[in-house]
């Protein structure tokens, strides 16, 4: 997806391992950056992390703690989300923090038209409703992805 749409700036909600965050890092253009947010870091005691100090050295990663489902901490990265070509979000899947995050974007206006968000899980349980109601044209990529599902939206 980096390649085709050559993103100055990727947003990932929900760094996890990092296993994403690096996929993603390997094909950005050069002088792009990937900004990954998490409630935890990434050096924080996980069962699975493959992130390293030297992923971040270049500038090209970075990583920010803040919970981007809540009003408060979503408004504060404002102008940095705004600046985002695409958005892939691979948060906890609790049927709660995708809906309030994407609840949140919609009151956001993007700098770059159409803004590509991908939506990880959409087949597990608590996303399936999520899923359903969004209303901007969608894609699901389920059979080109993995068994739980990815969709991509072209949103607003």
């Amino acid at each position: 997806m980096t390649l085709a749409v050559r993103p100055q700036l990727v947003v990932e909600v929900g760094t996890g391992g990092g296993l994403s965050a690096l996929a993603i890092k390997k094909y950005l253009p050069v002088g792009s950056q990937i900004a990954t947010f998490d409630i935890i870091g990434w050096r924080a005691g996980r069962s699975f992390n493959v992130l390293t100090p030297s992923d971040f050295e270049d500038g090209s990663l970075v990583q920010y703690l803040a919970d981007l489902a809540t009003p408060e901490a979503f408004a504060q990265y404002v102008p940095l989300l705004r600046r985002a070509k695409m958005v892939f979000i691979d948060g906890p899947k609790d049927g709660i923090f995708e809906q309030k995050l994407l609840d949140n974007m919609r009151s956001l206006s993007f700098d770059s038209k159409p803004l590509i968000l991908i939506l990880d899980d959409i087949r597990l349980w608590n996303m399936l409703g999520i899923w359903r109601r969004v209303s901007f044209p969608k894609l699901d990529l389920t059979s080109f992805g993995h068994w739980s599902g990815t969709g991509i939206i072209e949103w607003g």
